[in-house]
């Protein structure tokens, strides 16, 4: 009876033992696929962060995945897989897990909708400023006699041209008022910034000033649309003496930390883009949320321009801009070319850590109209701020418009600012 006890003991034992090692062998290929994640990983930032390609990166994080994987998984099937299986299953693991890891990584880098970029038009110029921005513009010259102070557009975004001429500029210039529409920097026909760190609020306005020494005026008068309002407001705040006039119409918040979360803007607004953003648009929020884990000159190497721009632009051509009127079918498609992902991104980032504007513009003198479209998006308190703030600002509400007063409402749009202009708007 011992001996045929005993001669069960090893065998039963040994089929213990090769049952455990069956066991972390698996377990060390799941370590082999888990450890080539978090290396292929750590191989794409690193790439990024010391080529500023893509390309490059995308290479180096497929090598250090696949060696990573095969490497660990071969080590793992070294005592209990025979020579073929430690041959094969390794590469077919790292196969397989390039495979799987490829597809949703190239769509996040190579994929999304394509960028257009803008086309010159006949009239189109540039400055090349001393800020290193180099600025197209179009000028419309006044008609008639010509006023001494000029007039400057300054569009949305950050980074989003208009995508039709502004119905002010002619209107504007029949009254008399040489009118300047041009692109910011990282937009439309203007340049890019290489360091996309470089996009913010007072580079945008040290830009605006050198545009008005280019021209050659001692003041200006500013119309700033969206952002533009807001940066229209950020110039005034730093260089009120050159401003004779503004104009700021649906304008974004006067600084950004005072409107946390999304208290900017109103119930349907807010409805609109979480819908287009997360049903349609997660691209958008995954490239934000790498420029915070990674750092905006990494984000900006694997998600270059070219790689955003268009998403960008698709994005925004999806906003219902009419949303502040909920129930009303005002949704209408838009469309654009020249888009900067990275102006706004960056900018929109700079914006929320400037000092706060307002204690300085509640002493500004200037003359300032503030428009808002009564179906506009953004809540009415952002442009009412506006008015409280600034102490020689008057609020008009164009009914049925939205954010977009100029394309929803020219007429009523260009008769009020040209009224303000001349000193003429009603009470």
């Amino acid at each position: 009876m011992g001996d045929a006890d005993g001669g069960r003991g090893p065998s039963a034992g040994g089929e213990s033992a090769g049952g455990r090692a069956k066991v972390m062998a698996g377990l060390g290929v799941v370590a082999a696929v888990l450890a080539g994640l978090v290396a292929g990983a750590g191989a794409l930032w690193a790439g990024a962060a010391a080529s500023g390609n893509r390309y490059v990166a995308s290479a180096a994080a497929a090598a250090v995945l696949t060696g990573v994987a095969w490497y660990l998984c071969r080590s793992a099937l070294r005592r209990v897989a025979s020579a073929r299986a430690r041959r094969w299953v390794p590469i077919a693991v790292a196969g397989i897990e390039l495979a799987a890891v490829a597809v949703p990584v190239a769509g996040l880098l190579f994929g999304g909708p394509p960028y257009r970029p803008a086309v010159a038009g006949p009239g189109t110029r540039y400055w090349d400023l001393p800020t290193g921005s180099r600025i197209a513009y179009v000028r419309t010259p006044a008609a008639g006699e010509r006023r001494e102070t000029p007039v400057i557009l300054v569009h949305g975004g950050p980074g989003s041209p208009d995508p039709e001429p502004s119905p002010l500029a002619p209107a504007l210039a029949a009254a008399g008022f040489d009118v300047y529409d041009y692109h910011q920097v990282g937009a439309g026909l203007s340049s890019r910034l290489p360091d996309v760190r470089a996009y913010t609020v007072a580079r945008h306005v040290a830009d605006l000033d050198a545009i008005r020494a280019a021209i050659g005026a001692d003041r200006v008068v500013l119309a700033g649309v969206s952002w533009g309002g807001q940066l229209v407001a950020a110039y005034l705040a730093a260089h009120p003496d050159r401003v004779a006039r503004a104009v700021v119409a649906s304008p974004g918040t006067l600084w950004s930390p005072a409107f946390p979360g999304n208290r900017h803007l109103t119930a349907g607004g807010l409805r609109d883009q979480n819908q287009v953003l997360w049903e349609h648009h997660p691209r958008f929020l995954l490239a934000h949320l790498l420029t915070e884990v990674t750092g905006p000159r990494t984000a900006h190497a694997l998600l270059p321009d070219e790689a955003m721009s268009g998403e960008f632009e698709s994005l925004t051509g999806a906003f219902d801009m009419r949303a502040g009127c909920p129930g009303r079918p005002l949704r209408v498609p838009r469309s654009g070319a020249g888009f900067g992902f990275w102006a706004n991104a960056m900018t929109t980032r700079d914006a929320r850590g400037v000092a706060d504007p307002r204690p300085v513009l509640r002493r500004v003198a200037v003359p300032v109209l503030v428009l808002r479209g009564s179906c506009d998006y953004l809540a009415p308190e952002v442009a009412r701020e506006y008015a409280d703030v600034l102490p020689n600002a008057v609020l008009r509400t164009i009914d049925g418009a939205g954010h977009d007063i100029a394309h929803d409402r020219p007429a009523p749009y260009g008769k009020l600012v040209t009224a303000f202009l001349l000193d003429r708007l009603p009470a």
